[in-house]
């Protein structure tokens, strides 16, 4: 299977070709549904294409839902995803954040990167040829033949995302509302990766969190 290096958050977002849900685990940590003003789309991914990328498809899926969201790209500064911020620009970016009229922040990361290896059964198929019997071939029968195919052994990297889901309203000991886990192998479209991951992300949240 095709190997695709990683370069920050998108090449990540993709599973060509496979009807498997990329979100493997949802939940509501406020356990309670609550509406939002404005959100504050963000991808930690040092690829500015590719968060931009992300980041638009995230805020267009949401307009479809009548929920008003905004890339991260010209509020964020690119530089701080390259180091860890004090609890003081912490505060200094929270309130800048409400002070431009975002109630709540979605981050998007990747979280871990490995290697995997998956044991597909082999099936076994039965054919029918058709048999002779009787000296002058008056009847007709079938034999079967059957066939066996061998196990296929499939590697590749499979990558773990986490989306969380903040409430800027809330004080930030507890502000936590829900945390999605996402997993995606072997990404070759970028385009139908984004896509997928964005539509599964904005459903689970309005299934569950966003009113």
């Amino acid at each position: 299977m095709k190997k695709i290096s990683f370069i920050a958050l998108v090449c990540l977002l993709t599973l060509s070709g496979c009807s498997s849900k990329y979100l493997t685990s949802s939940s509501n940590v406020s356990q309670e549904k609550k509406s939002y003003d404005k959100i504050l789309i963000v991808a930690i991914a040092k690829d500015l294409t590719s968060r931009i990328r992300f980041e638009n498809q995230v805020v267009s899926d949401f307009a479809t839902k009548g929920i008003t969201a905004a890339s991260s790209v010209d509020v964020i500064k690119k530089d701080s995803f390259d180091k860890k911020l004090t609890e003081a620009e912490i505060d200094m970016l929270r309130n800048t954040l409400k002070q431009a009229g975002f109630d709540g922040i979605i981050i998007t990361n990747l979280i871990d990167a490995s290697q995997y290896t998956d044991v597909i059964p082999g099936n076994t198929n039965t054919a029918y040829y058709p048999a002779r019997y009787g000296r002058f071939g008056r009847y007709y029968s079938y034999y079967p033949v059957t066939y066996w195919e061998p196990d296929q052994v499939v590697t590749g990297v499979k990558y773990t995302l986490e989306s969380v889901l903040y409430d800027l309203r809330v004080d930030d000991t507890d502000n936590l509302q829900w945390v999605g886990r996402f997993q995606v192998k072997d990404p070759s479209s970028i385009s139908k990766s984004v896509s997928k991951y964005s539509y599964e992300l904005v459903n689970a949240l309005m299934e569950s969190s966003i009113q």
